[in-house]
């Protein structure tokens, strides 16, 4: 058993993705079903909980850099943190990057006129991570979905909060890919980058 914090609860496909990281390891755990599958929308598990699991890796793992997938066989809830107490956490025990959007995912992020991405020919080890930016992200409309823009770049937020109109400069942000994608086969695969909260 291991005490895992709960530190993004985003919309899926049929379901929802909650993530979280051990707090003994600082390992980063992406919650599946004990049988592998993603979690139904019923799953219990919210931003700022301390639950005890058990789990291991998925015998069904998703290629990198999507490498931060568990099967849960339990899970015994213990307390919920304050956003204060939850932010305390991840400082003291996962890597946080600083500035702008070069620092993260290994240098390997890349942008075309819409979005930014991770692609093939240079994948990084680790799908999640924690940033604080150093400039505002904006919520903007962009291509008739609600998006955060940063430098030049449009972010889609794919989290359970309530957007907010400005996320300021400095704020701990968290930061994932999305699953390999492409619109069709004639196009490469992409993980394509999303905002998955803020605290």
């Amino acid at each position: 058993m291991a005490k895992v914090v709960i530190v993004s609860r985003t919309k899926i496909k049929n379901g929802v993705c909650c993530g979280g990281f051990n707090l003994e390891t600082g390992e980063f755990i992406r919650l599946h079903t004990a049988k592998g599958a993603n979690l139904p929308v019923e799953a219990p598990y919210n931003v700022g909980q301390v639950y005890d699991l058990k789990y291991k890796t998925a015998w069904n793992p998703r290629p990198k850099p999507h490498v931060e997938d568990k099967q849960v066989f339990s899970g015994e809830y213990i307390k919920q943190l304050s956003t204060i107490e939850l932010r305390q956490a991840i400082i003291n025990n996962c890597p946080v990057f600083e500035g702008d959007l070069s620092s993260v995912f290994q240098g390997f992020l890349k942008s075309d006129k819409y979005a930014m991405y991770i692609g093939q020919n240079a994948v990084p080890g680790y799908s999640v991570c924690f940033w604080r930016p150093n400039a505002p992200l904006k919520l903007v409309n962009f291509m008739g979905k609600q998006r955060y823009y940063f430098n030049g770049h449009y972010i889609s937020f794919v989290g359970f909060q309530s957007p907010v109109n400005v996320i300021p400069a400095g704020t701990l942000v968290r930061l994932s890919l999305a699953n390999w994608w492409a619109p069709n086969e004639n196009f490469p695969k992409r993980c394509y980058l999303q905002i998955s909260g803020w605290y």
